[in-house]
Formats: structure tokens, sequence, C-alpha cells
């Protein structure tokens, strides 16, 4: 069995770079990272102990359950975020049974985001 240390980081394909720039680093308040110079364009995140790399590559996005899912210190907060933003969501705002709320949103290019909030 392979020794996994820790979770390292998830990659998105996105289409239009700005607009995601603008949600994950604006909206969403992500710290852009330095990024290698690969030979397509994208960018870094740090969130928490992991990474999340945008990359504009030529696939299809998958528009579905798969998803990215965000953990927030003020949900209240998150939601006012979104709407000043005009950002919708798509589902939620809802409870789970261990108490912590959720909702999802998409990034520009259809993403799947979920935003949540767990209950000490």
């Amino acid at each position: 069995m392979i020794q996994i240390k820790n979770y390292s980081h998830t990659a998105l394909v996105v289409k239009d770079l700005e607009k995601c720039k603008w949600f994950y680093g604006k909206v969403l308040g992500l710290a852009s990272i330095n990024r290698p110079k690969f030979r397509f364009p994208g960018e870094w995140y740090q969130v928490g102990n992991s990474q999340l790399h945008l990359m504009v590559r030529d696939e299809d996005i998958p528009i579905g359950s798969h998803h990215l899912a965000f953990e927030t210190e003020d949900f209240a907060e998150a939601k006012r975020i979104l709407k000043q933003n005009g950002i919708a969501v798509v589902d939620g705002p809802g409870k789970r049974e261990d108490h912590s709320d959720y909702l999802f949103c998409r990034d520009p290019d259809g993403n799947l985001v979920e935003i949540t909030f767990h209950v000490a």
C-alpha cells in the first residue's frame, strides 16, 4: 500500500482564466502563489495546506456533480459576498445531518463549487 502523507492539490480546467482568477482570487479570497512556467496559461492558489491549480487547456469541462469544496469561517458572509458579486446559488443553502451549512455555486466556467461551514 502507498503511504499517502497529505492531500496535495486539485487541478481544474478552465476556459476563461481572467474570470476564474476574479472568482477564486477576489470573490473567494484565495492567495495566488508562484507557478512554474508551463507551456499553457494557468494560476495557482494556496488553500490551507493544499493548492488549487487552474489550467487553460483544450478539454471539455464536465458539468455534473464533480466539485470543489471550500470551508468558510462565516457562512452568512459567504452568502452575502456571492450575492453581491452576482453569483447564483444553484443548490442550498441547506443543513446536513451534522448541522453543517452548505451551498453550491458555479465558477465562471461552470465548475461546481461547494461552500460549507462545519459546526464545532
